[in-house]
């Protein structure tokens, strides 16, 4: 084919064809031998070949000439008759039959007319040449350059190098998919492009393009900076260095940008966005730590968590040298009570983390911070630690306040906050510690709900939760039991009588209802007194009773048998410990506290935004009106999916605003400064993006409107960049980000619903949450109108197998998200890609949704790349699975929370055994094959570990048996966690066996370890009992937990919406806490996530166990 500088033609063609298996451009750097040897290959193998090479090949696989034509070009040697001659001869030499037919088509393709597309290009293109001349443009050339029409000056073109195709680009890798060809280039020549793991190219770099600046923030967008008080302006530093043992330390100019978004908004409605001060240890400190008293208080109510923050604080200021730590029982009005300050030692709260409450009793209300002040002053405190809310963080500024006007001067004390309230409602913030133990809990009130209403005939049980101001805690425990029938926030404006008739419908269709009300409702649906508790909170009415009373009274009136169940668990969900997620949450928000304390920040607040730990000036949080669930978005628009109850607003009323918090003023913005440009990108940073497949750009789309309720649709070009940082490097090391098309339901729908037939497999190993993402895309499926849907069993074996498809609905998967394991029984290995593609074509399906790992994701993209050769039009959507957490790019995988959960408890198993029995060692092994986060983070949530072991740490057996046995000549006791992955590092695995799955099969290490361990003891005439755990597969096949629960179903809700969108190739994630759709390379290609041993998360780990390095 023609294309003497570049092989556009060629590649296009090529992968348009679809059945070419050999393409060679005038790009490539091509070793003939390696071509000859591929073509007998496939000869050998299939019979027969298609092989295209473009004219410029002949100044490359030969020379050519020197001469030139008539036009100064280069005559270049005709390299189809040669490429033709060669593989004959080399055949010849074979002694192989075989017949060459060739065709040269040069001419032809140039001499005919326009087709239809590029008929009405060239009449655009005519069109605006004519306008820019009459208008008085010249020396221009006409082009379309991102759709746009647009005037270039002719040196733009001209003085340019052309454009060729690029061997590491997108299209390129295209053609590579599309012929599966290997790589040609000659020995010793660099590699025209490479798959991750095999060699250092940037797949992620590889798949993405890069984005300017205006694709970044748009026009009317605004960054500014929330900086904080730094005392080092007010008092002389000492500027000490950091004498924690830290792989790199936070920058003192560090700043964390919000994640930055494109929404749906008109021309010139900016979006502000801001910068906040990185959290984490810095270089130098501004107190010195032997010098350093610290104190820590909590006021207001309950919350889970609030003991392991105590303790994280405590254990972290003892590895800074900190010798004199108390604790302040009794709130703000202990601080004045000399008798109420209590030493804290790392011993004394070694185990208060299993504990519910707070072992520093908590109180409400405050003395003068005057007085507060002057106390602090008197026992010479310089780190000063508050756990609470809004009022607690109010008063901790008020007493820094008071510090500053003391009579013998201005105090130099840190004041840190760490904000606590189960209500999730403190703005900015991702999330509050002990949100997630407080909505498992509130699932569980409901679990018992949901069996009494269907015990009994006729029985409706209602469930009263916490949430005074706002329904975040009732909306997720709703979502995530996922039977509510009816759930009321104070966000809601509700018509009783609505509620009442609706109450009346499903009882006479079902038989019974689960009603969920927030306490919050007290104010709204029924009035308040008015009067106030000792916090100066509203008392509010108790909406529960009241709804019991008004349901029955209704029920009484139309003489319909009814029995009610009333369950108010109201302070049973905040009295207990936090869970494995909070309990990790909670040590990481105490460590970067007082990280911030040390370095001499005050006035500040920790927290997590965008995934990312940074430190809020306190006013940002204290002077904002609380998060409220906005009852337009998308987690209201998941409950009413969920619930699948009406609009329950009074006929001609509007949601009225919420009118906590301050007056109208813009706090935020008062508080902050603009940041320009170069304070958000630095030099040599990058932003890319990561776009995926749209079918109707392969195939006409319907353009159905979207038959959801939604407020507001996700634009079609809506793209969301990765969390911007600035990090300590070197003026010119720039950093990498990604934009990422934002995941959400779109307007307009590429296929009709009711033509639609949907089909869901899973494969691979077993995960926490496979059933509840199942029925949530079935559920979703069927919101959208589509009438048939498919659940195959089996794996990809199943597709090929018409036995194997089942037939979902709505009813039939209703509570499969309460089991363990998946309906759809997986299996490993695959048919075929070619007969599940046809498999799927004859059963008319257009949406395909494949729930597994790289493996499962890696077949799903093979499936359509052969749907693609066969022209038929699927949407291919992956939900990725894994429960090791190893996805790049991901925040985490859906079964990660519940399996590091229940690994949690395995651990304090072995800790009970190992304390309770003479001379014994816990010994617990874990999953994880290659990566060790399971791992690590049941350890940090257990706390009790002496040892943990992962794939990813060099390890010398004989420094860890001596370790081993110094900690029990210590403590007579230990508690040792091994990953499974160690059995390919400690000890040497058989390199040639693999499973079905192609994984390769791992050395058992926990016997191994026990055997090792038993037999140095003996040597060393030490006693000693070792307790074996080994719960393997126990933390995978149990049903998902409340935070994977909502978590699963908010994923399959993605995964529907951008398969009826038309998106393909696709996976959905949540990257720094926002929903997205990746390209499925982006996922399969990028290389596994392993626990960097330089990171903060390892450094964590040795913080907790205490453990030295066992490098060799």
């Amino acid at each position: 084919l023609m294309g003497r500088h570049c092989g556009h033609i060629t590649l296009n063609a090529a992968i348009a064809a679809n059945y070419v298996d050999i393409c060679l451009l005038p790009e490539m750097d091509i070793d003939l031998q390696k071509v000859l040897d591929h073509t007998e290959q496939l000869m050998r193998t299939k019979g027969h070949a298609v092989i295209v090479i473009a004219e410029g090949c002949g100044d490359t696989i030969v020379s050519a000439s020197g001469e030139t034509d008539a036009g100064g070009n280069k005559q270049l040697a005709d390299v189809g008759t040669y490429l033709k001659d060669e593989i004959t001869a080399h055949f010849k030499t074979l002694k192989l039959p075989l017949t060459i037919k060739f065709i040269d088509p040069t001419y032809m393709i140039r001499s005919v007319a326009a087709n239809s597309f590029d008929s009405v290009f060239c009449s655009v293109l005519a069109q605006n040449a004519v306008h820019g001349a009459m208008a008085g443009f010249s020396g221009i050339t006409i082009g379309r350059l991102n759709s746009r029409y647009v005037y270039l000056p002719i040196h733009a073109i001209t003085k340019q190098k052309g454009k060729n195709v690029d061997v590491k680009g997108k299209s390129f890798l295209n053609l590579v998919s599309s012929t599966k060809q290997p790589d040609f280039t000659p020995v010793g020549a660099e590699r025209p492009q490479s798959a991750r793991g095999s060699s250092g190219v940037d797949v992620l770099d590889f798949l993405s393009v890069p984005a300017s600046i205006n694709n970044v923030l748009r026009v009317g967008d605004e960054v500014k900076r929330l900086d904080v008080v730094r005392l080092a302006t007010m008092f002389p530093s000492a500027m000490v260095p950091n004498p924690l043992g830290v792989n790199g330390f936070v920058g003192a100019s560090a700043w964390t940008t919000q994640t930055l978004q494109q929404f749906n908004r008109r021309q010139g409605q900016g979006h502000q966005y801001f910068q906040m001060v990185t959290a984490g240890p810095r270089e130098y400190l501004h107190f010195r730590p032997e010098d350093s008293t610290a104190v820590i208080v909590n006021c207001g109510g309950l919350c889970p968590g609030l003991n392991a923050v105590i303790r994280e604080l405590v254990m972290m200021l003892a590895a800074y040298g900190v010798k004199t730590i108390y604790g302040c029982k009794g709130g703000y009005k202990g601080l004045v009570s000399p008798e109420k300050w209590v030493v804290l030692t790392p011993k004394s709260v070694e185990q208060i983390h299993t504990l519910g409450g707070s072992v520093l009793v908590s109180d409400r209300g405050n003395p003068p911070h005057s007085e507060i002040a002057k106390s602090l002053r008197s026992m010479g405190v310089k780190q000063y630690f508050v756990l609470g809310g809004d009022g607690t963080h109010k008063g901790g500024m008020q007493t820094f306040d008071a510090m500053q006007e003391l009579e013998e001067g201005p105090y130099e004390c840190a004041v840190v906050g760490v904000p606590k309230t189960i209500d999730n409602d403190i703005c900015m913030l991702d999330k509050t510690f002990g949100f997630n133990t407080a909505v498992t809990e509130a699932e569980k009130a409901i679990d018992a709900a949901y069996v009494e209403a269907c015990a009994r005939d006729n029985c409706i049980s209602v469930v009263k939760l916490m949430g005074r101001h706002c329904g975040h805690i009732t909306l997720n425990a709703a979502i995530a039991a996922n039977y509510v029938d009816i759930c009321l926030l104070p966000e809601m404006d509700i018509d009783l009588q609505k509620v009442l008739d609706h109450t009346e419908q499903l009882m006479r269709t079902k038989g019974h209802a689960v009603i969920v009300i927030a306490e919050g409702c007290g104010d709204t649906i029924v009035s308040a007194s008015g009067e106030t508790d000792a916090g100066g909170n509203k008392q509010l009415a108790d909406v529960g009773t009241y709804l019991k009373d008004e349901i029955t009274a209704h029920f009484k009136t139309l003489k319909l048998p009814l029995t009610i169940k009333f369950i108010d668990p109201t302070y049973m969900i905040r009295s207990v410990a936090a869970n494995s997620f909070d309990s990790v949450f909670c040590s990481v928000l105490a460590q970067n506290a007082v990280h911030g304390a040390m370095a001499g920040f005050s006035g500040i607040t920790i927290g997590r935004l965008n995934s990312r730990y940074v430190y809020l000036p306190i006013h940002a949080i204290t002077k904002q009106k609380g998060k409220n669930v906005d009852v337009k978005g998308k987690s209201f628009l998941n409950l009413v999916s969920s619930t699948k109850q009406p609009d329950f607003t009074p006929v001609g009323a509007e949601r009225p605003q919420s009118a906590r918090g301050s007056s109208g003023v813009d706090v935020l913005d008062f508080l902050s400064v603009p940041a320009s440009i170069n304070n958000v990108l630095r030099v040599g940073d990058e932003v890319k993006r990561l776009d995926v497949v749209r079918l109707a750009t392969m195939f006409p789309s319907a353009m159905v409107p979207n038959p959801l309720g939604v407020n507001g649709f996700v634009g079609a070009s809506a793209w969301t960049t990765q969390t911007l940082q600035q990090f300590n490097r070197r003026q010119g090391q720039g950093h990498q980000y990604f934009q990422m098309v934002t995941a959400g339901p779109r307007e307009y729908l590429h296929f009709r619903p009711e033509d639609s037939t949907a089909v869901i497999v899973n494969c691979g190993g077993l995960c926490p949450g496979l059933n509840a993402v199942i029925r949530e895309l079935v559920m979703m499926l069927a919101a959208y109108g589509v009438k048939t849907i498919y659940g195959c069993k089996g794996g990809y074996k199943g597709l090929v197998s018409p036995e194997k498809w089942v037939v979902l609905t709505p009813k039939s998967v209703e509570q499969i998200h309460t089991l363990g394991g998946s309906v759809l029984v997986s299996d490993r290995g695959n048919p075929p890609h070619s007969e599940i593609a046809k498999s799927l074509r004859s059963m008319g399906v257009k949406q395909y949704f494949v729930l597994g790992g790289d493996g499962t994701h890696k077949g799903g993209m093979q499936t359509f790349d052969a749907m693609q050769d066969i022209d038929y039009e699927c949407s291919v959507i992956g939900i990725p699975k894994t429960i090791d957490n190893d996805i790049s790019l991901l925040d985490t995988s859906f079964g990660f929370d519940t399996a590091s959960t229940e690994a949690a408890k395995a651990i304090e198993s072995a800790y009970v055994e190992s304390t309770t029995n003479a001379n014994c060692i816990g010994l617990v092994k874990l999953m994880g094959r290659h990566c060790g986060f399971i791992a690590t983070h049941a350890t940090l949530a257990a706390r009790v570990v002496d040892v943990c072991l992962i794939p990813e740490m060099a390890v010398s057996q004989d420094k860890l048996l001596d370790y081993i046995a110094e900690v029990m000549r210590k403590k007579k006791h230990a508690v040792i966690v091994v990953a499974e992955g160690c059995g390919d590092t400690i000890l040497s695995s058989d390199a040639g066996q693999t499973d079905a799955g192609g994984n390769k099969v791992l050395a058992d290490v926990g016997p191994y370890l026990k055997d090792a361990i038993t037999g140095h003891f003996k040597k060393l005439g030490m006693p000693l009992s070792i307790k074996y755990i080994d719960p393997t597969y126990m933390i995978r096949s149990v049903p998902a937990n409340a935070y994977d629960n909502l978590y699963c179903a908010t994923l399959a809700q993605q995964a529907v919406h951008g398969a009826m969108a038309g998106y393909s190739g696709i996976s959905v994630g949540k990257v720094d806490e926002r929903y997205v759709m990746l390209p499925v390379h982006a996922v399969t290609k990028e290389g596994t996530r392993c626990v960097d041993v330089k990171g903060r998360t390892y450094e964590r780990l040795i913080a907790t166990t205490k453990q030295p390095s066992f490098a060799p």
